[in-house]
């Protein structure tokens, strides 16, 4: 039984629904849940990070349980050491700030008066005279006053202003364990969170292959393949990133550490440290690892020359890391966009607080993965993956329907860098011609727009073919190019031209246009191949009468169909042209220039000593 539209509809908004209502579900199930789900993260990031050495510890013979055991306990400890060293730093720090007090005072006092101590000091000795002029002056009042009291009365009254009580309150010191109980509830809910990691952590190591055989179960033991190809990229991924960024950040600090101990910034090896921990946290992290040293120096050196070196030493180690290292390192490990990792940062932050911030991006390679290979997730690999939304065809065609053509020659120059000449004209501009083309037989194509592409690709062939340093031609055979019906097809046969002849061979090209027209100029030109550009959909007929036509009029003529589509079968293509009328049909200018090369091989097509005007034309139509 057939469903109307009506019910399609409904059962497409219900399904919407459903979706939406799922997303939503799955954010507040995350939200509630981030007790447990917090921990369970972190361990299974943890997990992706120490799997490597485990794997490497079992191999040589050491166990499963002594790997996992060995490796945890060097983890803590070097967790734990560097925080012990970091806690010890900042102890040592913090009771050096009070001998700092003297400088701190003296760079405020110089942002505030940016113009400098000397008009400081002016204006203080200004201020300083105005305020003994006006004492002098008060006290030369006072002094004529007293003669004309003491004549009035011979005595005087004395007034005296009574201060106020100030209120004193007596305020207990805090005792220690006052002390301990306000630093002891964080203490406990950090040892909580990370003896939770660590367990989660243990039993993932350890019951790896159970965990795994667990999800093939839950995804289907149809689908191990894509599950197991699935589990395999994710756990490379993350595992990869993990590592890159340990390696980077560690460099970071290391470089941070070095610079900041010549330029004399104090516990310049804590510093470095701290930067590189602080580097795991994206965006915010980055600026504090460097604020820090920075306003220490201040503190610490008199003047602004270190401060500024040690904001240098700061800025030229980010820079070059995260403008010429993190992009080729990351882009090539994570597969995420630029703004899917600001938007999942703000996403994850907003869910979990600091510590999703720092766990944000390996959550979203794992995403990334499951929209590349679970079908329904698919929209989550198209918004945060880094692979093109759009074909190059589709992306040089839309530029183009855009009107803009400068967009457009920048897609298709960027392509011919990467792939060349031939898979530009085959797998890029031949696709969106045809794109046009289809568009222009669904009435869907303005005629400004038409134009402009036709225009733009007519103009980048020639630019192309002015450019290309040509092989001697060879005299064998000369080739003629007809288009089977409209420019379209014009513009394919000069690309064809183009091809054979940075291949060698003497060939040329005639503009669309009616068919006696066309039939005159190839008796006039007498070529010894003729090929016939047809570029889908909708040209095979007329392609069909063109080749009958020219094999009753030249018996003898070597006529190939260039019907440019790679999916199109050429049988089907051969049979509904006419096996009599056609030699061959190539679907490519790969297989085209191929075939001419066969041909000059073999010898089957004949020198024809007429042939000689076609040898020097240019690479435009006529």
């Amino acid at each position: 039984m057939k469903m109307g539209p009506e019910h399609s509809r409904h059962g497409s908004e219900l399904s919407t629904f459903a979706s939406l209502a799922t997303i939503g579900l799955v954010i507040c199930g995350l939200y509630f849940g981030k007790e447990v789900l917090v921990p369970f993260a972190l361990a299974l990031l943890l997990t992706f990070l120490l799997t490597p050495p485990v794997t490497w510890l079992e191999k040589l013979k050491f166990g499963r349980a002594p790997s996992v055991v060995l490796v945890l306990t060097l983890a803590v400890a070097t967790a734990s050491g560097i925080l012990w060293v970091a806690a010890t730093q900042v102890t040592e720090v913090a009771s050096n700030l009070p001998h700092y007090q003297r400088n701190i005072q003296k760079k405020i006092a110089a942002m505030r008066n940016p113009a400098g101590h000397s008009l400081e000091r002016a204006r203080q000795n200004i201020e300083q005279l105005r305020r003994e002029l006006a004492g002098k002056a008060a006290s030369d009042e006072k002094a004529k006053e007293r003669p004309s009291t003491k004549a009035a009365g011979g005595a005087h009254s004395v007034t005296t202003r009574v201060t106020p009580p100030v209120p004193v309150e007596i305020v207990n010191p805090p005792s220690s364990v006052d002390l301990l109980d306000s630093l002891g509830a964080p203490l406990v809910r950090f040892l909580e969170q990370a003896g939770a990691v660590l367990i989660f952590a243990l039993f993932m190591l350890m019951q790896r292959a159970d965990l795994r055989n667990r999800l093939f179960r839950l995804f289907g033991s149809g689908n191990l393949n894509t599950t197991t190809t699935a589990m395999d990229d994710a756990a490379q991924r993350v595992s990869r990133y993990l590592f890159t960024q340990m390696i980077v950040n560690g460099s970071f600090g290391f470089l941070l550490g070095l610079g900041l101990h010549f330029v004399g910034v104090p516990n310049a090896p804590f510093w470095g440290v701290l930067g590189a921990i602080l580097r795991f946290i994206p965006y915010v992290g980055t600026l504090i690892a460097g604020l820090c040293p920075l306003v220490l120096a201040l503190a610490v050196f008199e003047g602004w020359a270190r401060p500024l070196l040690t904001f240098g030493v700061y800025a030229t180690i980010e820079l070059t890391i995260s403008v010429a290292i993190e992009p080729w390192l990351y882009g090539a490990h994570t597969g995420i966009s630029a703004l899917a990792i600001l938007v999942s940062a703000a996403f994850w932050t907003l869910l979990w607080g600091p510590i999703g911030l720092v766990i944000s991006t390996p959550m979203t390679v794992c995403l990334v993965v499951l929209g590349r290979y679970v079908p329904p997730l698919k929209f989550l690999g198209v918004l945060l993956g880094d692979e093109p939304v759009l074909p190059p065809e589709a992306c040089y065609y839309q530029r183009l329907l855009a009107l803009n053509e400068e967009d457009a020659q920048e897609v298709a120059e960027t392509y011919l860098k990467e792939q060349g000449l031939l898979q530009l004209y085959d797998c890029m501009l031949l696709p969106a011609l045809s794109l046009a083309e289809r568009d222009r037989h669904e009435h869907a194509l303005e005629e400004d727009r038409e134009r402009l592409i036709y225009q733009t690709t007519k103009d980048l062939i020639n630019e192309l073919s002015e450019q290309t340093a040509y092989l001697p031609l060879k005299e064998r055979f000369s080739i003629l190019c007809v288009p089977a019906r409209d420019e379209a097809d014009e513009l394919a046969g000069l690309m064809l031209v183009h091809i054979l002849r940075q291949a060698g061979f003497p060939s040329d090209a005639i503009a669309a246009g009616n068919g006696e027209a066309m039939i005159k100029s190839i008796e006039e030109r007498a070529p010894d191949v003729l090929f016939i550009s047809a570029l889908p959909p909708s040209t095979i007929g007329q392609a069909r009468s063109l080749c009958r036509n020219v094999r009753h009029r030249f018996p003898s003529l070597k006529i190939v169909v260039g019907f440019w589509d790679p999916t199109a079968e050429v049988g089907k293509v051969h049979e509904r042209l006419g096996a009599q009328y056609v030699d061959k049909v190539v679907t490519t200018l790969g297989e085209a220039e191929a075939q001419m090369k066969r041909y000059a091989g073999s010898g089957e097509v004949q020198e024809n000593a007429t042939l000689s005007g076609l040898h020097d034309t240019p690479l435009v139509v006529s």
